[in-house]
């Protein structure tokens, strides 16, 4: 397992340091997720490279403590910790949905602090209305609505238990939930346990559903920052993904023909969960083409 550590960037940001040798890979969770979505591929990856995985204010264990949980105030916090622990080298940063959407910010707003930039089924603007699902219609577009958001995501956290929570959340984002490998299931049953008791998770989960919309609304000004991101650019999405339909990923291509895409037949939003020996090869086959 990873040590496990917290640094003070404006309040507590807590972390799973897996060590490692070689160049930073700073790991970035989606929405509602923390530093254990990368359980099952950080290791491998801290063969090669230092690896860190972060919870984001307002996710996993890093409180807001006074600070927003949005896209936009995650990047400025992103940066902070990338100046933290690699005060001296660009990172390599992995994103995956509301991770990837911050690591293209990131990387767009301080190119010089991403040495290569690895987007898996990134919060991109929807380009297929009909890949969304009852699931996603629940979680991420009712939020939207000021009111009704806040009181169907309360009744849906004091209804569902955690084994519940954590069932639902795997039939909709990943495309063969009894496939999924076992290991980590209780470490993640016990941090929706504790989500369950902090009073902010609530206001951080729709505070940046919110904020994911605002980005994506504005077509325009995401395809220039698109443009303004300069590294190297790896893309990797599940066909069979329903939050973040394939059709995104293609249009993301189209405005950036240099990056390359990798689209994975029989997996959802989550890769590196569904097929994660697929995954590490991936990464570090585009990774070692970088050095």
């Amino acid at each position: 397992m990873p040590s496990l550590e917290i640094i003070d960037l404006n309040g507590p940001v807590h972390y799973a340091d897996y060590s490692g040798d070689g160049s930073p890979l700073v790991l970035v969770h989606g929405l509602g997720g923390s530093h254990l979505n990368w359980l099952h591929v950080a290791h491998r990856l801290a063969e090669t490279h230092r690896v860190v995985a972060v919870d984001l204010a307002g996710f996993g264990l890093s409180p807001p403590a006074g600070r927003k949980s949005t896209v936009q105030a995650n990047q400025r916090l992103l940066d902070d910790f990338i100046g933290a622990i690699s005060p001296d080298e660009p990172v390599g940063l992995i994103g995956n949905s509301m991770g990837g959407l911050v690591s293209i910010l990131q990387a767009a707003a301080h190119p010089a602090a991403v040495s290569a930039l690895i987007l898996v089924n990134p919060a991109l603007p929807l380009a297929d209305a009909g890949a969304v699902n009852v699931f996603t219609m629940q979680r991420l577009f009712v939020p939207l609505i000021p009111g009704v958001g806040e009181a169907a995501m309360s009744r849906y956290y004091a209804r569902a238990t955690p084994e519940q929570q954590l069932e639902e959340t795997l039939a909709a984002v990943t495309a063969n939930p009894a496939d999924l490998p076992t290991h980590g299931r209780e470490l993640n049953l016990e941090m929706i346990r504790l989500r369950k008791q902090m009073e902010w998770a609530v206001p951080s989960f729709l505070q940046a559903s919110r904020s994911i919309a605002g980005v994506l609304v504005r077509r325009k000004a995401f395809r220039k920052t698109l443009q303004a991101i300069e590294c190297p650019v790896l893309l990797i999405h599940g066909e069979e993904d329903s939050i973040v339909s394939p059709a995104s990923a293609e249009w993301a291509i189209e405005q950036r023909p240099d990056w390359r895409l990798e689209l994975l037949p029989g997996v959802g939003h989550v890769p590196q969960l569904e097929a994660p020996e697929l995954f590490g090869e991936l990464v570090e086959d585009f990774l070692r083409a970088e050095q």
